[in-house]
């Protein structure tokens, strides 16, 4: 499995592509006997370099209107949150991660909580930057990473390892356990798609974690990744994600059998802890993620029915549910 390619080394294949097919049109033209008069040699030139700005062109507003997507809300919360990079070391490399915090001391003492969140699959951290800004101006400490093989982490390990994503996850909460300004805060955490998968695997059984808000989760891994989806199928082979993994493997997987495993081991007092601090939302019409997977987990959670949030629409990236994930988190992430 290799690693996918940076923006830059995409455009250089862009242009390559983009230079042979202009190229093509112009020896096009060239066989049409238009080589032979100064007007018909303009002309061939100016179809080629027309076709290469009408294949490039795209690409570029695509790329430069995504980073104005990413960077729309830094901004506005800058003034008043303080906001530092930092490195988790993990296994094949390091993390790079953000730490965001009100510059307010007294909010930070008000929430006393550090909220660690994990991107999709697809997604950078500044793709939820709509998200984790205004968590942060309430006064939690949010603590929000570029998983293995994407952004800034693009050289350690490969995005498709969902397995050591999950070992990732832990190392980012040891790493907090480790340092003394952050040790004894409570821990919550958020995850997206993949994302939330991982911190319902990693983090469901462990005591240290004070809340989770899993939004559009899997269940069961080998019985729901999108097999049968021909476009996500396609993009997973080309990213080398695993679509048959081994039943030890799918047993670290799956949410559904992790906290199926942790309920038949704990008490009824026990049990009723940790299913109460997860918060489970998901979209009707997800073709990604089917809806099922939602209902399998909050059946085998028995989630109480305001910890789990059903959206209409959305789809699987959530789409215009901004404010209402905003919303429903705010109030669920509350002491």
């Amino acid at each position: 499995m290799s690693r996918l390619p940076s923006n830059t080394i995409k455009r250089i294949i862009l242009v390559v592509i983009d230079a042979l097919f202009s190229w093509f049109i112009w020896e096009v033209n060239i066989s049409l006997g238009n080589q032979c008069y100064t007007f018909a040699f303009t002309r061939c030139f100016v179809l080629s370099t027309t076709t290469f700005l009408i294949v490039y062109s795209p690409f570029e507003i695509y790329w430069s209107i995504r980073d104005l997507w990413f960077d729309r809300w830094i901004g506005l919360y800058s003034v008043e949150l303080e906001e530092s990079e930092i490195k988790i070391d993990v296994p094949d490399g390091s993390l790079a991660g953000l730490l965001i915090k009100p510059r307010n001391q007294s909010k930070i003492k008000l929430k006393n909580s550090i909220i660690v969140i994990c991107h999709g699959f697809s997604d950078t951290m500044e793709s939820l930057q709509y998200y984790y800004y205004p968590l942060a101006y309430q006064g939690y400490i949010v603590l929000v990473y570029d998983a293995r093989g994407t952004g800034k982490s693009k050289n350690t390990g490969h995005r498709s390892n969902f397995l050591k994503r999950i070992e990732d996850f832990n190392e980012v909460l040891k790493w907090i356990k480790s340092k003394e300004d952050y040790s004894k805060l409570k821990i919550k955490c958020i995850g997206f798609s993949i994302g939330a998968l991982t911190i319902l695997s990693g983090g469901f059984q462990n005591k240290d974690i004070d809340k989770i808000i899993a939004i559009s989760s899997m269940s069961y891994y080998k019985q729901n990744i999108p097999r049968f989806n021909p476009i996500v199928v396609f993009s997973y082979l080309i990213k080398g994600v695993k679509l048959f993994p081994s039943n030890e493997e799918n047993k670290k997987l799956s949410p559904y059998l992790i906290i199926k495993d942790a309920k038949n081991r704990a008490s009824e007092d026990q049990w009723e802890e940790l299913s109460k601090r997860v918060m489970l939302i998901h979209c009707k019409n997800d073709r990604v993620i089917k809806y099922k997977n939602f209902k399998e987990n909050q059946l085998i959670l028995e989630s109480p029915e305001e910890n789990s949030i059903t959206l209409r629409r959305g789809g699987h990236s959530q789409k215009k549910n901004e404010c209402a994930l905003l919303g429903v988190s705010l109030k669920f992430l509350e002491p």
